[in-house]
C-alpha cells in the first residue's frame, strides 16, 4: 500500500500507510496494535486540523474571499444527491444507445472513435463527437423527428432540479461560516460551474440576501451591473461606514449557467421552472459558450478577483478539467504573490490486478488528481494547499468566526463544531 497524502503544501504533509501515519514523510508515535483504520483516523484529524488553522490565518489576512465549487459539492444531498460520471451515463443510456447506433452504422474511424467514448462513459466526449457529427451531417432525430441530442440534453438539466435535502445542513453552514467576517470586508464570491440551485436554497433557509446578476424586481433580468450593486443601512452611512453593509449577503455567480435561468429575445430571466435551462452543456463548445453573455461577465469577475492583491480562493469539489477555468486559476497561482489556492479534493482508484474484480479505495492526493498543482513527484506549487475530502467534512471542520455572529431568527440551523 502506498503513502495515503490527506494534505499537502509545498512544505508540509500528512499521510498513512499500513504501517504508520506520518507529518512531513516523518513516523508518528502510535499504539501497540494500531492498523490502518487507526493511521488514518489519526492523520485526518491531524489534516483537519491544520486546514482549520490556515483557513483561520488566510481568512484574517486576505481580504477577498472567493470560493468555486462544482458537481463533488452536491454529491451528499441525502436522495437527492447530484449523481457521479458513471451514474450520469446509466441515466442516459436510451438515448445514447439511439444516438450511438447512428454514429456506428459506417465501420472505419468514426465508429472505433465512438466506441472507445462509449466505453470510456464520458458524457462530455459524447455529447462533444455528437455535435461535430451533427455540423458535418446534419441533426440526428428520432422516428418522431425529435433531435435525440435535444432529447439527452433536457435529460442531463432535468438530473439537476435538486431539492436540497431536509437533513442537509452543510450548504449552509459553508454560507454562514464563510461569511462571518468583518462588515466592512469585501463581500464573499461564491462561483459555481453547477447547474442545481442547491445553494441558493440554503441561503434562502436563512434568509441570506444573494447578488446573483438579477434584478430584484420581477421579472428578475439579468444585467452584469447588478454585480456592482450591495444592500446598506441607509441611516448608518453617514455615521460609520463600516457598519453601513448589510450582513447575510453574498455574492453569486453561476458560471456555466443555471436550471431556473431562461434566455428569451436575447435576455436573461430567472424563473422558478423552465423546460429550456439557459445552461453551458457539457461539451467541448462550453470553452467558446463561455465567451457569450452572461457566462463572459461571470468569468471576468472570477479572473479580476483572482488578480486582486489579497485573495483566498477554496475550490471544492472541481475536477480541474474545465480549461477555460483552469487557467485563470493558474495565472493566479503562479502570477499572483499574494494570492492563495486552498484545494478541497476527493477521490477513488483501482487497485485491482488483471483478471481481479474492480477493487477501490482513496487516492489520496495525487499528481493524477489535481495535475495542474502537484507535480509527478508529488510536490504542491507555491501559495497552494490541498486538503483530501469530501464536501460535507471540510464544512464540518471549516473554522467559524464567532466574533462576527448575527442575531437573526431566520438562521434556525446550528453551527457545527
Amino acid at each position: 500500500m502506498e503513502k495515503i497524502f490527506l494534505y499537502k503544501t509545498i512544505t508540509k504533509s500528512v499521510a498513512y500507510d499500513e504501517e504508520h501515519w506520518y507529518i512531513d514523510n516523518n513516523p508518528q508515535q502510535q499504539n501497540d496494535g494500531d492498523g490502518v483504520a487507526q493511521f488514518k483516523e489519526y492523520a485526518t484529524s491531524e489534516a483537519f486540523r491544520l486546514i482549520a488553522n490556515d483557513i483561520s490565518k488566510y481568512t484574517s489576512h486576505l481580504k477577498n474571499i472567493a470560493v468555486l465549487t462544482a458537481a463533488g459539492t452536491s454529491m451528499e444531498n441525502g436522495a437527492h444527491g447530484g449523481k457521479t460520471r458513471t451514474e450520469l451515463w446509466q441515466s442516459y443510456e436510451e438515448e445514447i444507445s439511439a444516438i450511438s447506433s447512428v454514429l456506428t452504422q459506417n465501420d472505419g474511424i468514426l465508429k472505433d472513435k465512438c466506441q472507445s467514448i462509449i466505453e470510456s462513459k464520458n458524457i462530455e466526449d459524447f455529447l462533444s463527437f455528437t455535435i461535430l457529427y451533427e455540423k458535418l451531417n446534419g441533426e440526428i432525430k428520432d422516428d418522431e423527428g425529435n433531435s435525440l441530442r435535444c432529447k439527452l440534453e433536457k435529460k442531463i438539466a432535468d438530473a439537476c432540479k435538486l431539492p436540497l435535502d431536509e437533513n442537509n445542513r452543510h450548504h449552509q453552514d459553508f454560507i454562514r461560516k464563510l461569511t462571518a467576517r468583518k462588515p466592512a470586508e469585501p463581500r464573499v464570491q461564491l462561483y459555481t460551474t453547477n447547474y442545481d440551485t442547491l445553494f441558493e436554497q440554503a441561503a434562502q433557509r436563512m434568509n441570506y440576501t444573494i447578488i446573483d446578476g438579477f434584478s430584484f424586481s420581477y421579472p428578475r433580468l439579468f444585467n452584469g451591473s447588478n454585480f456592482d450593486h450591495d444592500v446598506v443601512y441607509r441611516e448608518r452611512t453617514r455615521i460609520k461606514n463600516e457598519e453601513s453593509f448589510v450582513p447575510n449577503v453574498i455574492q453569486l455567480f453561476k458560471l456555466h449557467g443555471s436550471i431556473d435561468w431562461e434566455k428569451k429575445d436575447g435576455k436573461i430571466y430567472q424563473k422558478e421552472t423552465t423546460d429550456h435551462p439557459c445552461i453551458i452543456y457539457p461539451a467541448s463548445e462550453k470553452y467558446e459558450s463561455s465567451y457569450e453573455q452572461p457566462y463572459f461577465e461571470m468569468m471576468s469577475h472570477l479572473q479580476s478577483t483572482l488578480r486582486k492583491e489579497g485573495t483566498l480562493l477554496i475550490v471544492a469539489g472541481f475536477g480541474f478539467q474545465d480549461k477555460h477555468i483552469q487557467n485563470v486559476i493558474k495565472e493566479a497561482a503562479l502570477q499572483n504573490p499574494n494570492f492563495h489556492l486552498l484545494i478541497v479534493c476527493f477521490g477513488m482508484k483501482n487497485f485491482a490486478k488483471d483478471g481481479e474484480a474492480d477493487k477501490w479505495e482513496e487516492s489520496g492526493i495525487t499528481h493524477n488528481l489535481v495535475p495542474d498543482f502537484v507535480a509527478e513527484d508529488g510536490t504542491v506549487t507555491q501559495n497552494v494547499t490541498i486538503i483530501f475530502s469530501k464536501f460535507k467534512a471540510f464544512v464540518e471542520n471549516y473554522p467559524y468566526n464567532s466574533s462576527y455572529e448575527v442575531d437573526n431568527p431566520n438562521n434556525y440551523e446550528a453551527i457545527r463544531p
